[in-house]
């Protein structure tokens, strides 16, 4: 039988393994142990002091999945995370490239309890999902995770707007708070994974005017609801508040306000520009966007 144990690992790659054994965990009430898993054989422990020990055939080679077998003592280096790995920060935003209404941006966490029934639930990428699928999802979704939720109303986009005549920088300052409102929350750090919207020098280049900046462990994955659950719940929280804030804007102005940019949508942000003053149509239009025809 082959044995092998890792010490100090780092808790990221912890939360990877008990992400990816979840469903072969067996009971215990060893103290000393955070976590037992079997799995074909194979036994894998996970204990208090942060070390873990594969125990079983092909042990060797289950482990090298996680870690490089010629250094024990050191986690991997960029390795793949799982999708459902618990205990990381996942943010995604939604409605930047919306006439109507606000930009909305969500950071997201769950712990190794929430991991089940999060995975039982149907989340995808939230571009491929119905409206009415995403109102019904996120109140489940809330009630697993902690989160937080920044909305960035129209008038003080088009304000920030008007100041960095840039909407990436908007997007990155609403990413921070994010992160700032939910490690709050949450009183620890974690690793974090961005929805990549821009590369990782110009992100913190947008923020160097901002009095507090997440700095630490900060990563940036494309098409990052695809890849970890995190993002995956923040990209449906964020589109939902964005769809709860489009109707209230509706119900405000009695007006119809679709979503997107299209050629359509864009003559009817040129006909409610004629209807109201600046100072109420700006309070539902981005007001940077081009509505003149082409």
């Amino acid at each position: 039988m082959e044995n092998i144990s890792f010490k100090n690992v780092d808790l990221n790659i912890i939360n990877q393994i008990i992400a990816y054994y979840t469903k072969y965990e067996v009971p215990q009430r060893d103290q000393n142990k955070k976590n037992v898993f079997q799995k074909d054989g194979i036994t894998i422990t996970i204990y208090q002091t942060n070390t873990v020990l594969w125990q079983g055939p092909k042990a060797i080679k289950a482990a090298a999945y996680f870690f490089p077998i010629n250094a024990r003592n050191s986690p991997p280096q960029n390795q793949p995370i799982a999708y459902n790995t618990p205990n990381i920060i996942g943010n995604d935003e939604v409605g930047v490239g919306d006439l109507f209404g606000p930009l909305v941006v969500c950071a997201t966490s769950f712990s190794s309890a929430s991991v089940k029934a999060l995975s039982a639930l149907p989340i995808k990428d939230s571009k491929k999902l119905r409206d009415n699928v995403i109102l019904t999802l996120a109140p489940q979704i809330k009630a697993l995770v902690s989160y937080s939720i920044v909305i960035i109303n129209n008038e003080t986009y088009n304000a920030l707007f008007n100041k960095y005549n840039n909407s990436h920088i908007i997007k990155a300052q609403g990413h921070n708070q994010a992160l700032i409102n939910l490690i709050t929350k949450l009183n620890q750090r974690q690793t974090i994974y961005i929805d990549q919207f821009v590369n990782p020098k110009k992100y913190f280049e947008y923020l160097q005017d901002q009095k507090q900046v997440i700095k630490e462990n900060v990563n940036f994955l494309t098409h990052g609801e695809e890849q970890i659950l995190a993002i995956a719940c923040s990209a449906i929280l964020a589109r939902a508040t964005f769809l709860t804030e489009i109707k209230k804007l509706e119900s405000k102005f009695n007006i119809a306000l679709p979503l997107g940019a299209s050629a359509t949508t864009k003559q009817l942000g040129k006909k409610y520009k004629k209807i109201f003053p600046p100072e109420q149509y700006r309070q539902f239009i981005k007001d940077h966007f081009n509505v003149e025809p082409k």
